[in-house]
């Protein structure tokens, strides 16, 4: 009789997580630790939890004090919000993927999508999906319910993560043609996937199978129908106990897998009482490619066997049983040291009968040529056993795989919980960047800097802060943003530089851009404008004469709108006042050199210092009737003038040309013996007799 094992049994990723998270918990913690719900669907493990002092209760109101761990399944915001606000310690042990599908139904109702959830309405994890969007989400088991909505134009999709693929594509397929805009997401874990294939497969191919798992699992009952369609006997067991050796008679192959709550001590409980009259024991080589398991599950998904040592009941959840010789099996994650280094590999003691070694090529995904880049002697390493004897009896191991898996486990729960990461830039390619981050992470072009980055070239062998924007595991698909984080980080300097600006401060800043009215200048994620007017007390035709881009500069704050995030700036102010300096050196009656700088109706204004202009009235240009400024000035003209008055609060100078001119002699008209004739067409105006003392400041 061969009892074989499927190549994805036992804790899943999320399970294992969330059951060392309780005994971690229950060891470090002074006070009662209770799990909210039992932390899986598995009555033996939560009893052995109680033992350990981690008590399920259904409700929050049961417990005034300690610790509450958040099990797998999840639960929504608003029962952690909850908990915080009771004074409890929360420890969230909701699995990765789970959390995932419930930021993405949040998302996809922040959007405007009509929501649908694939899943059980009566589980946990799909009530805390449900949660996360505040009750806005609608639950659908199969296509009838789906049948029995009004769907929108926009529909969203997520799915519980135990949920069979099959059933969720022909969920999918009944409302693509029904629906303008659609957008799914496979929240569906990928063990669950592979588990289910795993356990089709051993069915088809053994005479028996068995499922272990609580009867309440609904990923435990899953695997049962699954095999149950290939027509093959099928048993749903808890324990061992339940096992009749009847099911066994006539039997030459019996297949074992086990749900995602099923802990390995159960699993081994089985083995050993279906053991008894067996002869080979069979691990399934055919489940998964080279014998390899898929995903961060790899470590705890073995099983391990040993007929000589039976399990005692009172072991640790988390405790490894100690055998003289390790039982491996392929796709096992372990812990061994680096007992020698060659050219071509390494050697690494993994408690097996020989040392297993590392080929070169499984050494690093990176391109290596010496082993020594990657590892040291007696460094302790995690690998993954590829075969336990090649064609000349050598065990293969492989670093890189473990690596891939830790850095998978790493990058999740970055994304999950919008984490901050570092990595280096290793090269540029078509569209952005890549970094590594133990596996090849994308950087797009858009999302390298916060604005448009013209040489990628430049990123390389630098190390980013990088945000993980999108992850598909299933794709070995990770895209990573420096822009999110330059972004947040400069509304966080923004708010700061924001609250603390007044009217009246002398502050740094950046020059970003300059345009032709001014230049914006950056005071700590914040831009202000300094307009040219306010940039040199003297006239300038464009920023550029004074200032370049990337030129750090002191500017005066003029005037700040914090609700609308203007402000005002000065360069000029900071200067020293030339209108200070022109009155302390001159006085009216002053004769003084200086340039036309522009003509307007009503006469002329004239540079006398730096930043100083003063006014020709259009009647002290000439002795004579002017009827335009430029029949006696042009612009850029270097004239004499002289100061008539100065007006220190306006800061205006009034001058004169006409002052400086010799005044010329009136002649008395000669009278005609026709006193009407000449009254009426011509003689000496008053005008012209007494000049322009009529004239005011103000013509």
């Amino acid at each position: 009789m061969d009892i074989i094992i499927a190549g994805e049994a036992g804790f899943c990723f999320g399970v294992k997580r969330a059951i060392e998270s309780a005994m971690e918990t229950a060891q470090d913690s002074n006070t009662p630790v209770y799990t909210l719900g039992p932390i899986i669907h598995n009555p033996q493990v939560v009893k052995k939890l109680e033992e350990k002092g981690v008590k399920a209760i259904d409700s929050l109101d049961e417990i005034t004090e300690g610790t509450v761990i958040i099990r797998s399944h999840g639960v929504s915001p608003a029962v952690i919000k909850a908990a915080r606000e009771k004074g409890l310690h929360v420890v969230d042990a909701t699995c990765p993927f789970v959390k995932k599908a419930q930021k993405e139904a949040k998302n996809l109702v922040d959007e405007g999508y009509q929501t649908i959830i694939f899943g059980d309405p009566d589980h946990p994890e799909v009530k805390g999906i449900c949660g996360s969007t505040g009750g806005k989400a609608y639950i659908v088991n199969d296509i009838k319910d789906l049948h029995s909505l009004e769907l929108s134009n926009k529909i969203g999709f997520v799915a519980q993560t135990t949920k069979s693929p099959e059933s969720f594509r022909d969920l999918i397929s009944a409302v693509i043609e029904r629906s303008k805009e659609l957008k799914v997401y496979n929240t569906i874990c990928n063990t669950t996937e592979s588990r289910q294939e795993s356990a089709r497969k051993l069915a088809k191919n053994v005479d028996v199978m068995f499922v272990i798992g609580g009867y309440n699992s609904a990923n435990t009952k899953r695997l049962a129908e699954i095999c149950l369609e290939t027509g093959t006997p099928t048993y749903h067991i808890e324990t061992a106990a339940e096992i009749n050796k009847q099911w066994l008679e006539n039997k030459e192959k019996i297949g074992i897998t086990a749900g995602a709550s099923t802990p390995e001590w159960l699993i081994k409980e089985v083995i050993e009482a279906m053991s008894e009259e067996k002869k080979d024991l069979q691990i399934d080589e055919n489940i998964t490619e080279e014998g390899v398991i898929d995903g961060a599950e790899a470590a705890e998904n073995t099983v391990e066997v040993n007929n000589e040592s039976p399990i005692e009941e009172d072991n640790n959840l988390n405790e490894e049983i100690d055998y003289s010789i390790a039982d491996l099996k392929k796709g096992q994650i372990v812990t061994g040291t680096v007992s020698q280094i060659k050219e071509d590999g390494v050697y690494v003691d993994v408690n097996y009968k020989t040392d297993g070694f590392i080929p070169l090529r499984e050494l690093s995904y990176k391109d290596i040529n010496d082993p020594n880049e990657v590892v040291k002697l007696n460094e302790e390493i995690n690998v993954v056993v590829l075969t336990l004897e090649d064609s000349e009896g050598n065990m293969i191991l492989s670093k890189k795989r473990a690596d891939f898996e830790k850095a998978w486990e790493r990058i999740l729960e970055a994304y999950d919980n919008n984490e901050i990461i570092e990595a280096e830039v290793t090269k540029v390619v078509k569209g952005g960047l890549v970094a590594d981050v133990g596996l090849r992470g994308f950087i797009p072009a858009s999302h390298v800097d916060i604005g448009f980055v013209e040489n990628l070239d430049e990123y390389v062998g630098k190390t980013l802060r990088l945000k993980v924007i999108e992850v598909e595991r299933d794709k070995n698909n990770v895209v990573l943003s420096a822009k999110e984080v330059l972004e947040e980080e400069k509304e966080k300097e923004k708010e700061k530089t924001l609250a603390s600006l007044e009217a009246g401060q002398t502050l740094k800043g950046k020059i970003t851009k300059l345009v032709d009215f001014g230049a914006f200048v950056d005071l700590g994620g914040i831009e202000g404008l300094l307009h040219i007017s306010e940039m040199s007390w003297g006239r300038i035709a464009h920023p550029s004469e004074l200032f370049e881009e990337g030129q750090e500069i002191e500017v005066k704050v003029l005037s700040v709108d914090k609700e609308e995030e203007r402000i005002s700036l000065g360069y000029k102010q900071l200067l020293p006042d030339p209108w200070q300096e022109f009155i302390s050196k001159h006085d009216q009656g002053d004769v003084i050199s200086g340039t036309i700088t522009k003509i307007v109706d009503f006469g002329a204004f004239v540079e006398v210092a730096e930043g100083v202009e003063g006014l020709i009235h259009i009647s002290q240009l000439s002795h004579r009737h002017v009827k335009t400024p430029d029949e006696v000035v042009s612009e850029g003209e270097e004239v004499q003038v002289k100061i008539l008055n100065i007006d220190k609060e306006q800061k205006r100078v009034g001058l004169s040309i006409k002052e400086l001119q010799e005044k010329p002699v009136v002649k008395a008209p000669v009278k005609t013996e026709e006193p009407k004739e000449e009254e009426s067409t011509g003689g000496v105006t008053i005008r012209e007799l007494v000049g322009d003392i009529f004239n005011t400041e103000e013509e």
